[in-house]
């Protein structure tokens, strides 16, 4: 021992709040188990029936005299009449046609001539649904709703494809300043290139 130093207590003290503190911790710790266990008894998450089934299917938005129908995802086989019937629209005077994903079926029934109108669905809901947008036909609105595509980075597109008259693959957005291959990566996902019909 060195000669001057006194031993001093090996227990340390400990206050009452401390005390205190210590017990609220453990209380807490042991109470959480409980909770989880109630919680997966009786609040329980069921996938929707379907849900899984049709790994390939096809997103259509069923409009009809303005008000939405909803969007519905059908199996590829899926003919329009059968949406409709399905969408509750009834009995319809047009040959069934061929549904492709992202199509946007308005139906104007109050003339009485039940008319339709195919368009796509719009960017902002594709986007929700995880569906790609045409780089080829995007607007600078609608680049700006892509995560990691500002102001700057869509008038850069635009002017590209402006130059190249359209995109061949999606890594030419490479040639823009300040897209390499990790923000590339990122916007992959929200955009594509569709095949030219020949």
């Amino acid at each position: 021992m060195l000669s001057g130093s006194k031993r001093k207590n090996r227990f340390m003290t400990i206050s009452e709040g401390q005390i205190k503190g210590l017990i609220a911790v453990c209380l807490t710790l042991a109470i959480i188990p409980f909770f989880n266990l109630f919680y997966s008894l009786f609040i329980s998450y069921k996938a929707p029936a379907f849900t899984g089934q049709l790994d390939n299917s096809l997103a259509i938005e069923v409009v009809e005299n303005d008000q939405p129908k909803g969007i519905y995802f059908v199996g590829p086989e899926t003919t329009s009449g059968q949406l409709l019937k399905t969408a509750g629209i009834g009995e319809f005077l047009y040959p069934a046609f061929k549904l492709n994903d992202g199509m946007k079926i308005t139906i104007n029934s109050v003339s009485g001539k039940n008319d339709i109108v195919v368009t796509k669905i719009a960017s902002a809901e594709r986007l929700a649904l995880g569906m790609p947008l045409n780089i080829n036909q995007v607007t600078e609105d609608e680049l700006l709703l892509i995560t990691g595509i500002g102001q700057a980075t869509a008038e850069k597109i635009l002017d590209l494809r402006s130059k190249l008259g359209r995109f061949r693959n999606i890594e030419q957005l490479m040639e823009i300043k300040g897209i390499k291959e990790k923000k590339l990566a990122e916007i992959r996902k929200y955009l594509y290139v569709e095949k030219r019909q020949k």
